[in-house]
């Protein structure tokens, strides 16, 4: 759920690309800067500094197309031999850009594979254990014979001169999570280092240590104590995150820790350095968390995230990255920035947003979700995106730059962290409504899986000062997932009519502006409705609801499929309206605005096979009130919402299929809108001073704005793109 970026002024900004899923590990060649590799969905390569990327493992003659699955749609690369293939670490060679080194995974049968001629053809030349963590060659090796290491959970493998063998991790350690690894010229020795304990990546582990190994695993040695010195007495280890070297200056390490209890009511978290292997620690930055209050690291430069929300959000990084030339430059990215020291840990900045006119603005690194952009009718330099994780966001500059709009405002904590919807009276000025929850991500079926709908939190909010103030006024529908309101144009504004979707309660409805709430589910069908989105036709005020599916395989006609549902007497009663033949998950209706034809975005049913399609996805369109379907827009699986400038009479859609779409004859046809290209869509919504432009609101990568005829200009990040069966 997050795009993959590209700096080349040292974060003063970034440009975010997409290859069809996330970056698991880029490697760049050690003899042409131009040149880098990047693992995704496939094995990608770029010979323009990351401009423009090329499919290289599989083969693009080995591939017949891309099929998208699951919760999030991910994309699965089809192989002429119907064989799953990974590049689980990839190394070049440090004198010969030609020669690579790889595990590769095929089937799940993983090899050690190389290749003379840059990745065009590959030689297995020995199985290998499965979980394999990174491939390491020895510099100063034989070059027609090179050493190289790999690293996997239960150990190093080992080629030396030509020979095989294994050296397995510490005693007493079951799993090595994380490695790293550098070349001391000096002594002319490849140094590696390995993480181990409980850690976000291995919540059950047990032996704790970031050991030390001057032989290619051979031997180890533990080097926590430095970082356990400052440990309380008595207190429980910290967890390891990760760890990163330099890889020409392996004295010098840097290891992403927390839960490090340094006092009785304080817990430390953030990064640690050494700078002599490992034998003496400093906690270069140091986020402090006691009973009472939490506190960022003195040396740490301010940005958004921690002015909202303190260091308990982001947390201490996922990843770090080190300089291969100058080791006091380190990059960290964590649950939502990246930050960075140039100074060895003396100081950290952040390097993803500036601050600007009381707010902050993005530097081109996103990762956030969001539901929505809504301007405000009164001031249209007034606007709110509602976002998942990090709450409502507020702009008074007409988007230049954003803060955060539930701080000490009436919005329960609880409730801050996912805004599904907002909404303006237009005739009453400063009047919102807005449902909030404790719950990210509806309705993707990992949010309920597991943990179910009945404990949910959140509420219906309103405001009569534009979001300066919020009351909840929903305590007639007790706590829940409220995901959608809608009011009624018609009703008086003194006592508007709302409808709000409570996602596993069903429909609410008020005749008095919120006042009171009473649950509207006769003609629902089960008990837990996965009421979504409802939306009301201003021809004749007849209403539509959507209700997710529970189910998540390719089954259909059961209990656990999602519904389409119309009522022609303000939700006092609900009928249901056929789908599709082939789809169990609707996600939006719209009705158009001159014929009255229904639109609908739909989820695709996942089906078991590996290389299958989801299928019943797509956008279809009825002009019988769903008595028949036709599909409009088969060939994306996973779509969203669609949405409608009448300013324009044109239709928008986006979906999770890696585009966004435009309809200029009712979705009868829809054209792609060139320039974006993130993998995950949400929605489009207009430009209220611009028609010429849209926002585009991603599912991990900010909210993007551009022309809404597309850019015909825009340079595809694949090519050649790949195709979709």
């Amino acid at each position: 759920m997050t795009g993959s970026f590209i700096t080349e002024n040292g974060g003063v900004s970034w440009r975010m690309f997409n290859l069809r899923g996330p970056v698991h590990y880029f490697v760049y060649d050690p003899l042409d800067s131009n040149v880098m590799y990047a693992n995704s969905i496939g094995l990608f390569k770029s010979m323009d500094k990351g401009k423009t990327w090329s499919l290289w493992y599989p083969a693009p003659s080995e591939v017949d197309g891309v099929v998208s699955k699951g919760d999030h749609a991910s994309e699965v690369l089809v192989t002429k031999d119907s064989t799953r293939r990974n590049v689980l670490a990839l190394a070049i060679d440090p004198e010969d850009s030609k020669k690579l080194y790889a595990a590769i995974s095929i089937d799940k049968q993983t090899g050690f594979y190389t290749s003379v001629d840059g990745g065009l053809q590959w030689k297995k030349e020995k199985d290998i254990d499965d979980h394999v963590k990174n491939v390491f060659v020895v510099p100063k090796s034989s070059p027609d014979s090179r050493t190289i290491y790999i690293a996997g959970a239960q150990g190093v493998t080992v080629r030396e001169n030509g020979t095989w063998k294994t050296n397995p991790a510490p005693k007493g350690v079951t799993q090595l999570t994380t490695f790293t690894g550098g070349y001391d010229e000096a002594k002319n020795v490849f140094v590696l280092y390995a993480m181990a304990g409980k850690s976000y990546f291995d919540p059950e582990g047990k032996a704790s240590g970031i050991f030390y190994s001057p032989d290619g695993g051979a031997t180890w040695t533990n080097r926590e104590a430095g970082i356990l010195s400052y440990r309380m007495k008595g207190a429980a280890l910290p967890e390891y995150r990760t760890l990163a070297t330099s890889a020409l200056h392996p004295e010098v390490v840097y290891v992403s820790y927390r839960d490090l209890e340094v006092h009785a009511d304080t817990t430390c978290l953030g990064v640690a350095r050494s700078t002599d292997f490992g034998v003496t620690w400093t906690l270069a930055w140091k986020d402090k968390l006691t009973k009472e209050h939490n506190y960022p690291s003195t040396n740490f430069s301010e940005e958004w995230i921690n002015e909202r929300f303190g260091p308990t959000w982001g947390e201490n990084p996922f990843s770090i990255g080190v300089s291969p030339t100058h080791p006091e430059v380190c990059y960290g990215t964590d649950f939502g920035r990246t930050v960075r020291t140039t100074d060895g840990g003396k100081t950290w900045e952040q390097v993803y947003t500036n601050k600007k006119d009381g707010g902050w603005t993005s530097r081109g690194l996103e990762v956030t979700t969001g539901y929505g952009i809504m301007f405000d009718p009164s001031d249209l330099n007034h606007a709110f995106i509602a976002n998942t994780d990090v709450g409502l966001m507020e702009s008074h500059n007409g988007g230049a730059s954003w803060q955060s709009a539930t701080r000490n405002n009436g919005v329960p904590r609880a409730w801050q962290n996912s805004v599904y919807w907002l909404t303006f009276d237009p005739e009453v000025k400063g009047r919102a409504w807005s449902v909030m929850s404790g719950t990210h991500d509806l309705p993707r079926p990992k949010m309920w899986r597991r943990t179910g709908v009945k404990n949910y939190q959140g509420g219906v909010l309103m405001t009569e000062d534009a979001g300066k103030t919020w009351q909840i006024i929903s305590n007639d529908i007790g706590e829940g997932a409220m995901t959608h309101i809608l009011f009624d144009p018609t009703s008086p504004k003194e006592k508007r009519t709302l409808y709000a979707c409570a996602f596993g309660k069903g429909v609410y409805k008020s005749t008095d502006g919120g006042k009171t709430w009473q649950q509207k589910n006769k003609g629902i069908e089960g008990a837990e409705p996965f009421a979504w989105r409802i939306t009301r036709r201003d021809s004749d005020g007849v209403l539509f609801l959507v209700v997710c599916r529970r189910g998540e395989d390719e089954s259909i006609g059961t209990p656990l499929d999602g519904a389409l549902y119309r009522s022609d007497n303000g939700a006092e009663t609900w009928t249901k309206v056929s789908l599709p033949p082939t789809t169990n998950g609707p996600m939006c209706l719209m009705t158009t605005a001159k014929s009255n034809r229904l639109l609908l975005a739909a989820w695709g049913r996942n089906r078991k096979a590996a290389f299958a399609s989801d299928i019943g996805g797509g956008i279809f369109a009825s002009g019988d009130d769903g008595k028949t379907w036709q599909a409009v827009l088969p060939g994306d699986q996973h779509m969203h919402d669609i949405t409608y400038d009448k300013r324009t009479d044109t239709y928008y859609a986006c979906g999770f299929n890696g585009s966004a779409y435009r309809s200029e004859d009712e979705g009868s046809t829809w054209t792609r809108i060139k320039g974006y290209n993130f993998k995950w869509g949400k929605r489009v919504d207009i430009d209220p001073v611009d028609s010429t432009q849209v926002y585009i609101i991603t599912f991990g990568g900010g909210v993007w704005h551009g022309p809404a005829k597309g850019d015909e200009r825009a340079v595809e990040d694949i090519v050649p793109g790949l195709v979709r069966k």
